[in-house]
């Protein structure tokens, strides 16, 4: 049976689309030097510092950090690849990265060391929803993505009946039990809100909360359901906020 395994919490560090064409820029000057001929020289190595600092008192961010962020995603963006990608298409692809990384697994690249150009490859990890997710065993990268949102909807399933076992102290009355969220429901709402609160992105104590309530007419479709923590579930109250 396949082996996924949530570990460690990860933050990605969001470049600015004008902050990542400028770091792309630099690296461009000396590094593409086949494509741009340019020459290496004491005085191209002296102006590729200038530009540098110029970079980091710009946007205050070291270069070699904001470098390594783009590459972590080196897979999608290498340029030794297919074809040789133009460093607006880097950037662009880096963005569309960013974007999904909280709506369907990513493969990440593993690098260390502060120093761009001395960084060392390990490997790769698979990120989604703000951690990282290991998988046992020999599957492609689109089996690895099913296996980890497989996982996902799993984990979600379990803690709701946590909930319902420890939380719920109060006896309904059968005759005025509100019809209950489909299950498909709930799952498109987990993920198209990425389990987060829609009001604070807290992961803590969810729920399905009703934009339109029930008693006033509201519907249980994904798009009158969203994800509330249970202090912006309570203070919204019967209201439509």
């Amino acid at each position: 049976m396949p082996s996924v395994k949530k570990k460690s919490p990860i933050s990605l560090k969001t470049i600015e689309k004008a902050e990542a064409m400028a770091a792309m820029e630099i690296y461009a000057y000396i590094y593409n030097k086949e494509q741009h001929r340019i020459e290496i020289t004491s005085e191209s190595e002296k102006k590729q510092e200038e530009n540098i600092a110029i970079f980091e008192k710009m946007y205050g961010h070291s270069y070699d950090i904001t470098m390594m962020e783009i590459w972590r995603w080196f897979h999608y963006t290498s340029p030794e690849r297919d074809k040789t990608y133009s460093i607006y298409n880097i950037c662009e692809i880096y963005a569309d990265c960013m974007s999904r990384v909280d709506k369907e697994p990513m493969k990440l690249g593993i690098f260390v060391g502060q120093d761009f150009n001395k960084r060392q490859y390990l490997g790769d990890e698979w990120v989604f929803n703000g951690y990282i997710y290991e998988v046992k065993g020999f599957y492609s990268d689109n089996e690895i993505r099913l296996l980890i949102l497989d996982d996902f909807d799993k984990e979600r399933r379990y803690f709701e009946k946590l909930k319902i076992k420890f939380e719920e102290t109060q006896e309904v009355n059968p005759s005025n039990e509100r019809p209950r969220i489909p299950e498909n429901v709930r799952i498109e709402v987990w993920r198209r809100d990425s389990g987060k609160c829609a009001r604070c992105g807290s992961r803590e104590k969810l729920e399905y909360d009703h934009i339109v309530p029930i008693s006033k007419g509201g519907s249980n479709t994904a798009r009158n359901i969203e994800l509330l923590c249970e202090k912006h579930n309570r203070s919204k109250s019967n209201n439509v906020v």
